[in-house]
């Protein structure tokens, strides 16, 4: 017997994609892999990697640009000659064995809050672009405006587990307090964990202020409350800036992303071995230095892995030679025991193309598959991290979600039960309508281009910059602010009034 066909209802596929791109952001908690990690070096090449690094800062040194820092490596058996530091692998290695392997970041809300290291991973947004790619698809300068509708973006994005801090630079508020309005925005708009700010000590030391408003100070001070980001000036130079943001951090207990410059080829060696060799004494002998400040501060290994195109001499993100850094970078940090950061989405291309894909898939891709424990760039940098782009922000967050979707591996729980739909379906049936299909978890990209060429005709023949830019305009307007008690909130806005008259109107 024929059984009666239910008549179709109309419009299933359109309200079902309208369904998934409007569905209430879910909050994934920190990422533990159930895929195997991906080694691109055996067990000697890792000690290859680490005698050359104890051998570069053994005979060759590392300046440090600061003389209180100086001060402190005078309380070791280190070699002091002017600036140059040099020190011994059995001295070094014990004051990084301090460190630990993994730390809890707390947010304001504690259902935000993460664990960095020992397997957890958790994904942080863009940092520090100057210009955006705005709704109107105009290169310009960002604004505080563009600052907080990233940090609303970032809040409602699944895979992303960490506010801003600076991603972007908005240049429209004067550089001496500027820091401030980048530590409240983060603090306002997202209920996530923060980065802090690092471009001058007074700078680190009202973040951290900041921060004792919100979770008072005992807490804060025993407890780690934000995660910053210090670069240092390869080859093998830590300057006054950036050691005086890793001071006060360390002072405080608060978490610090140690991340030589390193560009292949210009500012390390034109080797992947050589580059992660000296990027590698580079981080060490900084994590070091915070150990001596205070014993046990959490601090995190890492590096922004980019070549330099020879041909022009331009920095390049996407290569497999910087993907094969970030991945050695891995191993490396594994040996140390230390929380591993690396970078992600970040495209050498101009616009939000095929380029701009495919540079960023070489960074995303080794994060995934190496143990990496802090992913940064989440999403929309383009022109080598100097533009943040509104739409290609949501086509990465979309990716970010597939790769975590990914790293979740195999499972056989179902595997029964699967055997049983095959055995009812057999030969020449289909599987969409069994009850294991509708109840199945093969992910569905939101914005995935995959209906015919007329249907996609008739939506208007967008491209993926267009869809991208369309879901960021729908994303903002959906947008709810995370609760904040107005107290709270009106002791950091009088902090903020209070210290920008105290501050000089420009920088000096």
């Amino acid at each position: 017997m024929i059984s009666e066909e239910k008549p179709r209802r109309k419009g299933g596929r359109t309200r079902k994609r309208e369904q998934i791109k409007n569905a209430v952001p879910v909050h994934h908690p920190p990422l533990v892999r159930k895929i195997p990690i991906y080694e691109v070096l055996n067990e000697e090449g890792v000690e290859l990697v680490h005698d050359f690094a104890m051998r570069v800062l053994e005979q060759v040194g590392c300046d440090f640009r600061d003389e209180e820092s100086l001060d402190f490596w005078r309380k070791t058996d280190a070699e002091i000659d002017g600036q140059r530091v040099r020190v011994g692998r059995d001295s070094l290695m014990e004051l990084v064995g301090h460190a630990p392997s993994s730390y809890i970041q707390h947010a304001r809300n504690p259902e935000r809050t993460v664990k960095v290291g020992d397997g957890h991973t958790v994904i942080a947004p863009s940092y520090g672009p100057p210009f955006v790619l705005d709704m109107d698809g105009e290169r310009r300068y960002a604004t505080l405006d563009d600052l907080n509708n990233f940090q609303k973006l970032n809040h409602m994005a699944s895979s992303v587990h960490i506010a801003g801090g600076p991603i972007v630079e908005p240049v429209d508020i004067p550089v001496p307090c500027r820091h401030l309005h980048m530590a409240y925005s983060g603090l306002k708009y997202s209920d996530k964990p923060i980065v802090g700010n690092v471009t001058a000590r007074n700078r680190a030391e009202d973040t951290v202020e900041m921060m004792k408003i919100v979770f008072g100070e005992q807490f804060a001070t025993n407890h780690t409350v934000t995660s910053s980001l210090i670069n240092g000036n390869s080859p093998l130079v830590w300057d006054s800036t950036m050691l005086d943001a890793l001071k006060v951090y360390a002072q405080n207990n608060q978490a610090v992303l140690v991340s030589p410059f390193s560009m292949t080829a210009a500012s390390t060696p034109a080797s992947n071995v050589g580059t992660i060799g000296v990027v590698v004494a580079e981080a060490l002998i900084a994590i070091a230095l915070a150990q001596i400040v205070r014993p046990g501060c959490p601090m995190l290994f890492g590096l922004p892995s980019m070549t330099v195109a020879l041909n022009t001499g331009a920095p390049v993100h996407g290569s497999p030679d910087s993907a094969m850094v970030q991945l050695m970078a891995n191993q490396m940090a594994r040996r140390y025991r230390l929380p591993h950061r690396a970078i992600m989405n970040v495209a050498t291309s101009k616009c939000v193309d095929i380029q701009a894909g495919y540079d960023s898939m070489w960074g995303i891709m080794p994060c995934f598959l190496s143990e990496a424990n802090w992913l940064t760039m989440s999403g929309g940098l383009i022109e080598g991290s100097l533009t943040q782009s509104y739409a290609k922000t949501l086509i990465d967050f979309e990716q970010l979600d597939a790769f975590y979707h990914f790293a979740q591996g195999n499972s056989f729980d179902d595997l029964e039960e699967i055997f049983e739909t095959v055995k009812h379906v057999g030969p020449g049936g289909h599987f969409l309508g069994e009850a294991h299909t509708r109840k199945s978890n093969l992910f569905i990209f939101p914005s995935q281009n995959n209906v015919t060429y007329e249907q996609w005709e008739a939506d208007g023949k967008k491209d993926s910059a267009r869809v991208g830019l369309d879901r960021a305009r729908d994303w903002l307007n959906r947008y709810e602010a995370p609760a904040m008690d107005r107290s709270l909130d009106q002791a950091l806005l009088e902090f903020i009034r209070k210290k920008t008259r105290e501050l000089p109107k420009t920088v000096t």
